[in-house]
């Protein structure tokens, strides 16, 4: 007759890892099951290779539905980790138990399961039996119970039998209804003992869930046939499984079945190292303060190790827990400082650590894309390193840059902008150079981070290849915001990751949007990445019959809607209005299309003549009338004295001033008619209306060069032959000369 040998554990934990290593050691068993998907068992085989580091995670999925998939993560800790290395090295048959993949992608979502029980605390005992015995110890975290009765303690290989006999009570005694997913993972699980037990092996070890252990020992009370029916039906999904890496902090944020850890870092420091633990750890804790500057002696780790230590004692723990460390180094090396701790709840608590899994194990297919994309756009090496970087850097140009005219360049950038979309941030655009503003070049910063992995699988639910998961990626963002200003955003990704096959949903999308909307400014805003594209769309091969259709349907819009959009508003609105028109001017311009200018030449012309538009507004919108010659000189002199005329307040002169002379100041030095009028107003402006106005007026002069200024300084005193002789300005007073002065910055 077969013995069953039950070892019950939590998913990660180094005192019960331990344990089942010496109990294992001792019985030598001929067979190990594991609670672990049975379809994931193909991957056994890879535990052993030299290049398989934990953190790692099991990965099983639906190749026709990646969107089901499910993790099944190890560390160097797990108990189940453990096992399977001991078991390959010792040529021992593993089989992994737990209901398939295959059968649980092909289970209905399962209704919630009704609690039997009336009383609040009946419930919470059926709903958490483990967070109840917690209670009943005196701990409010069922996990800090398990780690103080468990994990830290120096238990002896028959832990497992104190551990079986306390879940059997508690099944007996609480009744719990078990959910379907229960009843039938445990029908399973009990499938395969029962092969095994067929098979003729004779001592049988099974390392599973502490909560499932109790099934194994009361075999004989399930009947067969109750447990085929529990299984019977069920339609089966065919899967694949591969590994995957895996990192620390996902450990500590998992929740649910196979439950993480608050501390993987130092449950691997106790698992490694358990009689030096405490000291090893505060040891790091010293390091990490010294590199941030902080002081942090080896007397002050010494002192925090007793302090841990004696807190241990006090409270009846053999060994000092993370809560004990963490007070310890508190008030011996941050001098009660809490915040100097964020650095080792990060470094040593939770920790930043990422497996690694070999290179031949089963991919999925966006991560073949992937590894194929980046060697032909020559980016391995960026890949083979954590370290931020820039692209294509070198000693002469350390910010590098690439030239999207160069083939490889352009894959580099198609590549790395379509990661963006899916969230995979390896790269970071950076600010162009002014020089290179509208250039052929970009500039980015790659600093790649192996939990990208984990994202590249992730995001396999979009697509099998890295620019088809980024079109549906963005597809779907496409259809959850019907609002113009978010969708604006997602055609400047399209066209810089060149996904074409979502350009007409997009542009659709954007088109129609933009007819509902009454609301100019985001049709402006929408305007300024299709006329970017196009002007260079060529040299990112985008086909651009699509953006001259975009463009065509938003200029007439803009230009309708612009002249209603700019009445009656104040001052914080109408600076922001200038800059969104300046925008479209420089665009409408750059694309040297007749008819938009000649329609926005009507609309600036239809601004100006409006009887409540804010000066502002009309001085800018005067100003590039007139460098683009379609004002002249007489006739802005006209306007210009209108507006510096008595019957407009000072205020509302200083502020048409500010935005007509906004860039440069030169057309006052060239254009003697402006000069003379400005200098008439401010002669003869009181002393009172040019305080209010003098910061306004001071500011508009800031921007201009040192040698504008000059220039000015020296009209305003009257010595006309330093600009030129033929001038005929006559001698400004002294009054006038200090105010220009002080606008000047000179005075």
């Amino acid at each position: 007759m077969a013995a069953l040998h039950i070892f019950g554990i939590r998913h990660h934990g180094p005192g019960s890892a331990k344990s089942l290593k010496q109990a294992l050691a001792q019985l030598q068993p001929d067979c190990l099951l594991i609670e672990a998907p049975q379809d994931a068992e193909s991957l056994v085989s890879y535990i052993t290779d030299a290049n398989m580091k934990p953190p790692v995670a099991m990965l099983l999925y639906n190749p026709k539905l990646l969107s089901q998939a499910v993790y099944v993560p190890f560390t160097q800790f797990s108990p189940e980790w453990v096992a399977m290395q001991f078991a390959l090295k010792n040529s021992i048959p593993i089989r992994f138990m737990d209901l398939p993949m295959s059968l649980q992608f092909g289970i209905p979502e399962p209704l919630p399961t009704l609690l039997p029980s009336s009383t609040e605390e009946e419930q919470f005992i059926v709903k958490d039996p483990l967070a109840y015995l917690a209670q009943l110890s005196g701990y409010q975290d069922s996990e800090r119970w398990w780690e103080v009765l468990f994990e830290s303690q120096d238990n002896e290989i028959d832990i497992f039998d104190a551990i079986l006999e306390m879940i059997s009570i508690l099944r007996t005694q609480l009744n719990r209804a078990e959910d379907m997913e229960t009843l039938r993972r445990e029908a399973y699980m009990r499938k395969i003992t029962r092969q095994a037990m067929n098979e003729g092996f004779q001592k049988i070890a099974i390392v599973c869930g502490a909560w499932h252990s109790p099934i194994f020992a009361q075999l004989d009370q399930y009947p067969v046939k109750k447990d085929n029916a529990l299984l019977k039906g069920i339609k089966k999904v065919k899967t694949a499984a591969t590994w995957i890496p895996w990192t620390y902090e996902r450990i500590a944020t998992q929740s649910g079945y196979r439950a993480g850890v608050l501390a993987p870092a130092w449950y691997e420091l106790l698992f490694l190292r358990r009689e030096t633990a405490s000291a090893s750890w505060m040891v790091r804790v010293a390091r990490l303060m010294r590199q941030q500057n902080l002081e942090a002696s080896s007397a002050h780790a010494l002192e925090a190790v007793r302090m841990a230590e004696t807190l241990a004692t006090m409270r009846g723990l053999v060994l000092p827990g993370i809560q004990e460390l963490t007070e310890g180094a508190l008030t011996c090396i941050a001098q009660g400082e809490i915040a100097r701790l964020d650095l080792v709840q990060t470094e040593l608590i939770t920790g930043n650590k990422v497996g690694k899994v070999p290179h031949n194990v089963p991919n999925v297919p966006l991560q073949k894309d992937f590894e194929e994309r980046v060697k032909a756009a020559r980016l391995n090496k960026y890949l083979q390193s954590t370290k931020a970087e820039w692209l294509k850097a070198s000693a002469t140009q350390p910010k590098g840059g690439i030239d999207l005219r160069e083939e490889s360049d352009l894959l580099k950038s198609q590549l790395l902008h379509q990661l963006r979309i899916l969230n995979i941030t390896w790269g970071t655009l950076q600010t162009a150079n002014r020089n290179d503003k509208g250039s052929f070049k970009e500039y980015w910063k790659l600093h790649w981070k192996p939990d990208y992995y984990i994202k590249i699988i992730e995001a396999s639910a979009f697509g099998r290849t890295v620019k088809e998961a980024a079109t549906n990626a963005l597809l779907q963002h496409l259809r959850e915001n019907d609002n113009l200003a978010k969708v604006i955003p997602l055609l400047e990704q399209t066209l810089q990751a060149h996904l074409e096959d979502a350009l007409p949903t997009l542009l659709a999308k954007l088109q129609a949007l933009a007819a509902l909307t009454h609301e100019v400014f985001a049709l402006m805003d929408a305007l300024s990445p299709a006329v970017r594209m196009l002007r260079y769309g060529n040299v990112r091969q985008i086909d651009l019959a699509f953006l001259a259709q975009l463009v065509e349907h938003l200029v007439p819009r803009i230009c309708l809607g612009l002249p209603s959009a700019c009445f009656s508003i104040n001052e914080e609105v109408a600076l922001e209005v200038i800059q969104k028109m300046k925008t479209v001017n420089d665009e409408l311009h750059v694309l040297q299309q007749e008819e938009y200018i000649v329609m926005w030449y009507k609309t600036l012309n239809d601004i100006v003549e409006l009887p409540a538009v804010h000066p502002a507004i009309q001085g800018a919108c005067i100003r590039w009338l007139f460098d683009r010659n379609q004002w002249s000189s007489e006739s802005v002199a006209r306007q210009m004295s209108f507006v510096f005329s008595p019957s407009n307040s000072p205020i509302h002169a200083a502020q048409w001033l500010e935005t007509f002379l906004a860039g440069s100041g030169l057309v006052l030095v060239h254009q003697q008619m402006l000069w003379q009028i400005l200098d008439r107003w401010v002669a003869q402006t009181s002393g009172e209306d040019l305080t209010s106005i003098l910061p306004i007026l001071r500011r508009t002069f800031a921007h201009f060069s040192s040698s504008e200024r000059q220039k000015m300084l020296t009209l305003a005193k009257g010595q006309t032959n330093k600009i030129n002789h033929q001038w005929n300005v006559p001698q400004n007073s002294q009054a006038v000369i200090n105010t220009v002065g002080k606008l000047l910055g000179w005075v």
